[in-house]
């Protein structure tokens, strides 16, 4: 699936969350947080749902990012089996995955001791 289809699915699953909860367009942009024109091109699939309008939605209805974007509705225990029966390449790479999107997040700051700590845990997987 591309991009493009992916999107629109997520607008779908979008679409669907607001009637199953009985709300307006303009109500459902509230409860999230965002604006209507945003809501509405998001719904629409006009525009993409960011990472960013996915974590409101997580916050405000408990709709995780897997299920808007890949349609499976997984709690944390089975992401943690999952990821405890992977091989430790595949855990670095979640790793690595885990910091990069920490680091994009405008409100986290790795201090030296973190990536000294990493830089080690690295280097003892190699």
């Amino acid at each position: 699936m591309d991009k493009r289809e992916c999107d629109a699915v997520a607008a779908e699953r979008l679409r669907k969350l607001r009637l199953s909860k009985n709300m307006t367009q303009e109500q459902m942009a509230e409860a999230i947080g965002i604006s209507e024109s945003l809501y509405k091109g998001n719904e629409s699939g006009r525009l993409p749902i960011s990472r960013k309008t996915a974590q409101l939605i997580e916050n405000s209805f408990g709709v995780s990012f897997d299920y808007m974007f890949f349609g499976t509705l997984r709690d944390s225990k089975d992401i943690w089996t999952e990821i405890l029966e992977c091989d430790e390449n595949e855990k670095m790479r979640i790793m690595l995955r885990l910091i990069k999107y920490f680091s994009l997040q405008g409100d986290f700051d790795f201090t030296e001791k973190m990536v000294e700590d990493i830089i080690k845990i690295i280097r003892d997987n190699n």
